[in-house]
């Protein structure tokens, strides 16, 4: 099962040129499952079901924070999250449906997590570089941990604006303490804590975990730079892994 995640930058229609190869890249890499940040509400998958975050305070309604693709089958969320806290707009909630005997399922999550100077542009969070990620952080950790089925394996990824290794430009070393302690309390291994940044010089702030059972042979995520025209199509690498499922499912 192949995953990716990217941020495709300021939530491009997929009637854009930009959006038109953004979506071509995205449909060349075969993946199952994509976790999009920076989306648009009426991004075109194609064949694949499309969900995506509740709307963002302040931003026109077409531009939400994530979104989850996927051709294979949703199953129903047991929980509906509340729209008074802040967080609830940068969290996408999916169930995937595989079939056969428990766990037949595996809950999916996309994240955006705040950056420096968040606030200004996202209303409702505390003030606080720290402070406005954990915030976040926080709440979307209570959400899928209410959300999740028992024995249920997880796959959540995002934008989550934050290293999980140094150096940490523009981000914190509490951050990546809580970020750590989040995929520790999940049960999660992240793929990414070692992948390269967009800029090759500092590692990643976009990242794909999963639950320890659905780790393939190669649990590293790989790197790449879509391009366009000499330039980089995003100002995020994008990122995907080839997983396994575990053996009930």
């Amino acid at each position: 099962m192949r995953i990716g995640t990217w941020n495709l930058k300021l939530c491009p229609p997929t009637t854009s040129d930009r959006g038109r190869a953004i979506a071509s890249w995205l449909d060349d890499q075969a993946a199952d499952l994509w976790l999009l940040t920076e989306v648009h509400r009426d991004w075109d998958a194609g064949r694949r079901q499309f969900v995506v975050s509740p709307p963002r305070g302040g931003s026109p309604a077409e531009k939400r924070w994530a979104g989850i693709a996927t051709a294979l089958p949703l199953g129903e969320l047991r929980t509906a999250g509340t729209e008074a806290h802040a967080g609830e707009e940068g969290l996408c909630l999916a169930r995937v449906e595989l079939g056969g005997p428990a766990p037949s399922s595996v809950l999916v999550a996309c994240s955006v997590l705040p950056w420096k100077s968040a606030g200004q542009y996202w209303p409702g969070l505390p003030t606080g570089q720290v402070g406005e990620f954990c915030h976040v952080l926080d709440h979307h950790v209570s959400r899928i941990a209410n959300e999740r089925l028992p024995g249920e394996p997880l796959i959540w990824g995002g934008d989550f604006n934050q290293q999980l290794t140094p150096p940490f430009w523009f981000t914190t070393v509490a951050g990546a303490a809580a970020l750590h302690s989040a995929f520790d309390g999940l049960g999660l291994v992240a793929l990414t804590e070692k992948a390269q940044h967009l800029n090759g010089t500092s590692c990643a702030i976009d990242h794909l975990a999963v639950s320890q059972e659905l780790l393939g042979d190669e649990p590293v995520a790989l790197v790449h730079r879509p391009s366009r025209d000499g330039g980089p199509l995003s100002d995020h690498a994008a990122y995907t892994a080839d997983i396994g499922l575990p053996t009930s499912l």
